[in-house]
């Protein structure tokens, strides 16, 4: 059976039809469906129609991931409303935020699920934060991509706390073939993705072996020696096999990738409104490019990691209508991180060092983030699964262990006459997170007349977590113990459930009602904090949504929508306290702590979220469809008590935030596309044309609303020629040049004469090259 994709509302999605030949999709999305075509997803592990599912689901098929680019997790959100995928200053920094619900540092609340195991980031919040390095990690050889909206734990388990981002890869075939898909452009890229697939024994054993390569310059250069600011390197293999015999289905895969992702391109500026309530706005004329700039005193290569990751999954068909499942996933990254902390070009100690022992801060002396990672995470799943006309039935477990370890070598060159560019006589200071959990799961649903439907979901999470710290060195004058001094263990429960009600208006039209409710576990802070405020507690979600999904005129055209609350409980933020050589420190929360500012996560009492989600196909013609996707986003924290982060002196007393915009989170974001396509040979060949466009409003990027990002307007283009099995194109990213920042973070209190720092992080620029795609 050949694939082909059609746009279906928010997104192209593949479909199974009754063409001969292969595992490979179209290379180009064509238009709204056809009537008789089926709409696959599995956002409830199980393979549905679209139209049957009670979610509102997000997708792309493969042609579409190939037309425009999209290898890693931070690029879906292009293509998708309501989704963020937002950078911070280590290259590495990944802040996932979905349906309003977002973050800035910790655990993520998205799961990225790769062929059904999750490898979602992880972090321990001490320095820079976000939701882990691996989450970065590049990706290939994707047939589809999900994005699942709302809380998702039944399913996914401990990290869909927002909803899920599911990469699904291609199958090995039966049929002998092969694709290669390419693309050059300017400021250095180069991609080159490929696999070959075919039996080893007919109807038994297929594999496929995969390779991919990508160079990308970055769009911004270091002005002190010519560096690339942003780019990326990324290359990887991987091998699956598929064993089908009698009533089992056996799928292993193993893959390796190996990442470099470059320092970030971005400067710190000083906040100009620096009063109480003062609001600071950040758009296109107030980055400054000239800015951009790094020390060259040592190699800052940014982020490097190696990737490895194994999937068996297995399927037994049982009889009787009951079929078991089982899925291992063991993936592990072990990654390094070398960045300029102070972001500044000078290569030796500007101004005065005082104090006997030298003792810097980072606007005299150089500073080196300098860290080594390491992540291991083994899951195991397993799922009994019974189907008998219009009742459903899932009962299944889920085991889950994580190690996760960072060893800081931060320090300040000019602080100490040993300390260097390098690591010599510089003790790492370890951190370490390790986490356990058991879950149990299940569902049962029933269809009534072939109209009504209605679902329970149950999963009950059990989750314990451990953590350790070396806080007591001082990295600003390179002294004191890196001996492990803190130790924390504690546990949380969850009882998940999830209840849905599904009425078919026609076959082809339906309208739903979900509620359902998330949890996510709390931690604690490893940082140089003091004990009293290290533990934070489990958030918790309950969503309430309402949708309808319909397919008109033959399947031409195609609308949804749905609009959701969530009441959102406990919510972790990050904050931050002064420290010893902050001219507002130093404060209880972090006594000892030598430095400017650290993070630490807090816990918000309450939020909540109203949203609309709309989205439109139109085939027009036979040779033109649109398509528009538009999410309404109102995130408001409502009760809320929290220190001032600046300009608030040390002991400051805590103040409502209450009616503040959740951080992160756009109130208007909205994607659409034109595309025209027809034939221009006899022999089929196709020519086309696509117009794209993505907006977002302006959008704060603190719980104290003081600084906001503008809004944004993107707009890409592509065109060229398809065939059977092929196709070329050019594209042009960011037609306009638009350089409004998208992500900037609070950055600490330099010294008396400069009270305030806020990290802007460089934005893309227009990009240019063409791609092609080739099936053998």
């Amino acid at each position: 059976m050949r694939k082909r994709e059609y746009l279906v509302g928010a997104a192209t999605l593949a479909i199974v039809t009754g063409t001969p030949n292969g595992a490979y999709a179209q290379t180009a999305p064509t238009a709204a469906a056809e009537e008789g075509t089926e709409i696959i997803v599995t956002a409830r592990r199980r393979a549905e129609s679209l139209i049957d599912v009670p979610i509102a689901i997000n997708a792309l098929g493969e042609g579409s991931i190939v037309e425009k680019g999209v290898n890693s997790v931070d690029k879906v959100a292009q293509l998708t409303p309501g989704l963020q995928m937002d950078r911070g200053f280590s290259p590495a920094e990944i802040r996932p935020s979905l349906r309003g619900i977002a973050l800035t540092e910790g655990r993520s609340n998205v799961a990225i699920i790769v062929d059904g195991v999750d490898v979602t980031g992880v972090s321990l919040n001490t320095i820079l934060g976000g939701s882990g390095a691996q989450t970065a990690a590049a990706l290939m050889d994707l047939e589809r991509i999900e994005v699942v909206k709302g809380p998702q734990t039944v399913y996914f388990g401990r990290s869909a706390f927002a909803g899920a981002i599911q990469f699904i890869s291609r199958e090995p075939s039966f049929t002998p073939g092969a694709k290669v898909d390419g693309a050059l452009g300017d400021r250095g890229r180069r991609e080159i993705t490929a696999h070959i697939t075919g039996p080893v024994i007919a109807d038994t054993l297929a594999v496929k072996l995969s390779g991919t390569y990508r160079n990308f310059n970055g769009y911004y250069e270091n002005p002190g020696d010519g560096r690339n600011l942003g780019g990326t390197r990324t290359y990887g293999m991987g091998g699956s096999a598929l064993l089908q015999t009698g009533a089992l289905k056996l799928k292993t895969q193993l893959s390796y990738l190996r990442d470099h992702i470059q320092p970030n391109a971005g400067y710190i500026a000083p906040r100009a409104n620096t009063t109480l309530f003062g609001v600071n706005y950040i758009g296109e004329k107030e980055f400054d490019q000239s800015q951009i700039g790094i020390s060259t005193n040592t190699d800052y290569y940014g982020y490097k990691a190696k990737t490895w990751r194994g999937v068996v999954n297995g399927e037994l068909e049982l009889g009787s209508g009951f079929t078991l499942n089982a899925i291992t996933g063991y993936n592990r990254t072990k990654g390094s991180i070398k960045l300029d902390f102070d972001n500044k070009p000078d290569n030796v100690p500007t101004g005065t060092v005082t104090n006997g022992v030298r003792n810097c801060v980072p606007a005299i002396c150089v500073g080196i983030f300098d860290s080594d990672t390491s992540l291991r995470q083994l899951s195991q799943e397993v799922r009994l699964n019974y189907d008998s006309g219009p009742f459903h039935a899932l009962i299944g477990g889920y085991y889950f262990d994580e190690n996760y370890t960072e060893v800081d070598y931060t320090r300040f060159v000019g602080s100490q006459s040993f300390v260097t560019g390098t690591r010599a006589n510089i003790p790492g200071r370890p951190s370490s997170l390790f986490t356990n959990t058991y879950s149990a799961f299940g569902s049962l649903e029933y269809e009534f007349a072939d109209a009504l439907t209605l679902t329970g979901e149950l999963r009950y999470n059990h989750e314990k977590i451990r953590a350790e710290a070396a806080t007591l060195f001082n990295a600003l004058n390179s002294s004191g113990s890196a001996a492990i001094n803190f130790r924390g263990k504690t546990s949380f429960d969850a009882w998940l459930p999830r209840v849905s009600a599904r009425y078919k208006i026609t076959p082809d039209t339906n309208v739903y009602a979900t509620i359902s409710k998330g949890s996510k576990p709390g931690g604690f802070n490893t940082g140089a904090v003091a004990d009293a405020v290290r533990p934070f507690g489990q958030e918790k979600i309950w969503t309430y949504e309402l949708g309808t999904k319909g397919r008109f005129f033959d399947r031409r055209l195609t609308l949804d929508a749905a609009v959701y609350y969530s009441d959102w409980r406990n919510i972790q933020v990050t904050t931050v306290c002064f420290g010893q050589n902050s001219p507002f420190g130093p404060e209880a929360q972090c006594p000892a702590f030598p430095g400017i500012t650290t993070n630490y996560i807090i816990n918000a009492r309450k939020a909540t979220v109203k949203g609309l989600e709309l989205g439109a196909a139109l085939k027009a013609t036979d040779w033109v469809t649109f398509d528009v996707n538009y999410a309404y986003t109102d995130s408001k924290y409502k009760d809320f008590l929290a220190r001032d982060v600046f300009p608030a002196v040390a002991g400051a007393i805590p103040r409502q935030f209450g009616g503040n915009r959740v951080q992160w989170i756009p109130k208007h974001s909205i994607s659409g596309s034109t595309r025209f396509e027809a034939p221009v040979m006899e022999d089929g060949t196709k020519g086309f044309l696509e117009v794209s466009g993505r907006y977002r409003s302006g959008k704060y990027v603190r719980f104290d609303n003081r600084v906001r990002l503008d809004a944004k307007a993107v707009f890409d283009t592509q065109f060229g020629l398809k065939g059977d099995g092929w196709s070329a194109s050019v594209f042009v990213d960011n037609i306009f040049n638009d350089t409004t920042p998208d992500f900037s973070r609070y950055y600490g209190n330099w010294n008396p004469n400069r009270t305030n720092g806020e990290y802007i992080v460089a934005p893309p620029k227009r990009a240019f090259g063409v791609r092609a795609s080739k099936e053998f």
